[in-house]
């Protein structure tokens, strides 16, 4: 195992789709000492579930020692060792932590219903990303689907409020029942139009999943938005 997959860190995750001010809150975890939140990664979680989720239903079939069977070889899978695997894999490539960094952790707008269809889908991803990155702080954003859709490239897609508010939706429930499975202090959801003009509600929410929030640095990050390209979230 590398150093920085074993080293105690503390996991969070920020749970959005485009234009909802995701990467203004992504600075303004960053602001904070030892903090580390990279940026978007394309969903590669995803790949990493459907990999660790195969083995382990594959290391479930009929297991046999002959070279001749249809399962040869899966009497060796260990699902526990592939998952660690996993993990050590994602925390020394996509996130890699520095030496000083104790919260780590990345911001993700691909929870559209393109990629999730509905919340099971998006529950039941959210729920590899606690086996993945153990005790991860999940921070669920959302912003207004009118707003959202006049930003960025949304104004391209004629079906863009249908989008967002079945995305919007969809986040909704997820959260409430990731909050309920996981228990207190794991899981936030804010919403861009309370937290963009109030670092005070920002702070509250993210006090809320045990994170040292300094509300200097947040009211500075707020007062300074960010401009960024098309693609941004």
């Amino acid at each position: 195992m590398r150093l920085r997959a074993s080293r105690d860190l503390e996991f969070l995750t920020i749970v959005t789709f485009g234009r909802s001010g995701s990467t203004v809150l992504q600075a303004a975890l960053n602001a904070h000492r030892d903090t580390l939140i990279r940026g978007e990664n394309y969903l590669a979680a995803r790949g990493l579930q459907e990999y660790v989720q195969s083995l382990a239903a594959a290391a479930d079939r009929h297991h046999s020692g002959r070279p001749d069977h249809p399962w040869f070889g899966t009497a060796r899978l260990d699902p526990a060792v592939v998952l660690e695997s996993a993990r050590r894999t994602f925390i020394d490539d996509v996130l890699r932590p520095k030496p000083e960094t104790r919260w780590v952790g990345f911001k993700e707008v691909r929870y559209e219903i393109g990629y999730f269809p509905d919340s099971d889908h998006l529950l039941c991803h959210l729920l590899f990303l606690q086996d993945l990155l153990p005790g991860v702080r999940f921070v669920v954003n959302v912003r207004g689907a009118d707003a959202s859709q006049s930003s960025g490239w949304w104004p391209d897609n004629p079906q863009a409020r249908d989008v967002l508010t079945a995305t919007i939706e969809n986040l909704r429930r997820a959260s409430d029942q990731l909050a309920e499975i996981l228990g207190p202090g794991r899981v936030t959801l804010v919403e861009y139009e309370q937290w963009a003009g109030d670092a005070q509600a920002l702070c509250t929410a993210l006090d809320a999943v045990g994170f040292p929030v300094e509300r200097r640095l947040v009211t500075e990050v707020l007062a300074h938005r960010l401009e960024h390209g098309r693609s941004g979230g």
